[in-house]
């Protein structure tokens, strides 16, 4: 998405907020709004004018070059949250359960920087993508089941956590 907006004649370098819902454009001239507008549109944006950096000058922003450290925060996030149910689970000891954690957030980063959503991407697409690639990097350490299970454990808390409009079913 930023590298779509960052091609536009115009645009400065696009950012998105920490939390990935707001996107930050700024022109060199008016007459590119409107190809900035469209650009949001068909990427499923909706979009604002906003004059200056009143509303959202105090929030962090990412532009191309830096938003990966944005997914790999994200995958931490998602690991430490998933795991300590898993880890009980498996009867991990701490170290056993911190080399998961890191396998975990590891698959999840390079699912995020590998994978691109357009305009129209199913639901789920990236939650179905980055479950198998957590349940790939979890068997050699948990076995087939506890691979499979971890999947599972990863999809339910990131189906709970989808917005409506991206829930599978």
């Amino acid at each position: 998405m930023l590298a779509r907006l960052n091609g536009l004649d115009g645009v400065r370098p696009a950012e998105v907020d920490h939390r990935g819902q707001l996107q930050r454009i700024r022109l060199d001239r008016s007459e590119v709004v409107s190809d900035a507008q469209q650009a949001l549109h068909e990427l499923g944006f909706a979009t604002d004018d906003v004059t200056g950096d009143a509303p959202v000058g105090a929030l962090r922003w990412y532009g191309a070059d830096s938003v990966r450290e944005l997914s790999r925060e994200e995958a931490e996030v998602i690991a430490h949250r998933v795991m300590p149910a898993v880890a009980r689970d498996k009867g991990l000891d701490r170290a056993a359960a911190e080399q998961l954690r890191s396998a975990v957030a590891g698959a999840l980063y390079g699912c995020f920087t590998r994978h691109t959503l357009a305009a129209g991407t199913p639901p789920g697409a990236l939650r179905a993508v980055c479950s198998v690639a957590v349940e790939a990097a979890a068997q050699p350490l948990i076995g087939g089941d506890g691979a499979r299970s971890l999947a599972r454990t990863l999809w339910d808390d990131l189906e709970m956590r989808a917005q409506p409009e991206d829930r599978d079913g």
